[in-house]
């Protein structure tokens, strides 16, 4: 890129490319999806990209779609898109918030506590387009699995420092990402319990329960329930907190 002009493309959320901070229009969605592409996929033949944007076309059309996506992404930032052989890739100076799933990163916190609206780019859908679909929920339900892996260890660790309602609001939000994940239904009734609030930590069994009901058809399963039957009860002794601290332990993933 000429003079190595500072590009930064962000997928979570609306699709938004920035060069020299100034955000540029990018309405194209074929355009967007073949970004997203060489971001999580690195260089990617022309061929297999101008498969998974255009199935079902001929070739001579969809490359031909394919190199005016290429120009139009190149007259908003010369060399953002190159070319190698047959191939075309990112230029490597090229920045995007999507380092988490493509290299060995944590996934930041800010992203994992909005992971909930599904916002990757733009909560875009293809159903006429199963493989790119099936490609994209994949990314999507590694974010959810990242977030919440993240989550869990941040509740757990405000849980061990008696720091109950930061522990309960990440607990909350691992549901908000996965409304059936019986484990961390679980630890939250055990959280609110450890804050002195068995009332919340029934409501809590009574909500995911309605929800299994209504959404799967199922009730919650064994361990989920014998834990709504010991906190209504059991005492409030030592012993009893100790225990739930201790179940605190076991993964959410």
């Amino acid at each position: 890129m000429e003079q190595d002009p500072v590009v930064d493309i962000d997928f979570l959320g609306p699709v938004r490319i920035r060069v020299d901070q100034q955000v540029c229009e990018a309405n194209d969605k074929k355009a967007i999806l073949m970004l997203f592409v060489l971001a999580v996929r690195g260089s990617t033949s022309r061929q297999q990209m101008a498969s998974l944007l255009w199935p079902g076309t001929d070739s001579e059309r969809s490359q031909g779609s394919l190199r005016l996506r290429i120009h139009k992404l190149n007259r908003i930032c010369p060399g953002l898109i190159q070319s190698h052989l047959n191939s075309i890739a990112l230029h490597p100076a090229v920045k995007h918030d999507l380092g988490f799933l493509t290299q060995d990163q944590e996934i930041p916190l800010q992203v994992a506590l909005a992971a909930h609206r599904g916002h990757l780019i733009g909560s875009m859908e293809f159903p006429d387009n199963p493989q790119l679909n099936s490609m994209i929920t994949h990314y999507r339900q590694q974010i959810i699995n990242k977030s919440a892996s993240l989550l869990y260890r941040n509740a757990k660790a405000c849980a061990l420092a008696k720091d109950y309602r930061q522990a309960i609001e990440f607990l909350s939000q691992i549901l908000l990402l996965s409304p059936h994940n019986e484990a961390a239904c679980r630890h939250l009734m055990r959280v609110h319990v450890l804050s002195g609030c068995r009332a919340a930590a029934i409501e809590t069994y009574e909500g995911f329960r309605k929800n299994m009901r209504e959404s799967l058809g199922i009730e919650p399963d064994t361990k989920t329930k014998r834990l709504h039957m010991d906190i209504l009860t059991l005492q409030h002794d030592s012993d009893y907190h100790e225990s739930m601290q201790a179940d605190l332990d076991s993964s959410v993933i």
